[in-house]
């Protein structure tokens, strides 16, 4: 099976827009748009590893930090208007209190 850690990956093609937009970023950062791209998949699959290892409550604790004092009737009436927003197709909801 080593042989199989060191093989070429076939991915399928990339649309215009999003080869572009890793042309310029890989470019932005002095790399080869292969090396941006490998390190983009290296770095997506650390962080997944590493946020699987994680509690939901620990995944979440920077946002609890963040949201302080905010009581959760609070959050939880953001979330609908969200959520309500989104079903009926108007993206981002309006800042509506």
């Amino acid at each position: 099976m080593a042989s199989a850690l060191h093989s070429n990956l076939q991915l399928p093609r990339l649309t215009r827009q999003s080869m572009s937009q890793l042309i310029a970023k890989a470019k932005r950062m002095g790399m080869a748009p292969e090396d941006y791209a490998k390190r983009l998949l290296e770095d997506g699959l650390a962080l997944q590893n590493e946020s699987e290892k994680m509690t939901f409550a620990e995944i979440m604790a920077p946002v609890r930090q963040a949201a302080g004092t905010v009581e959760e009737a609070e959050i939880v009436k953001l979330v609908d208007r969200a959520r309500n927003a989104h079903h009926r197709g108007g993206g981002r909801a309006s800042k509506k209190r």
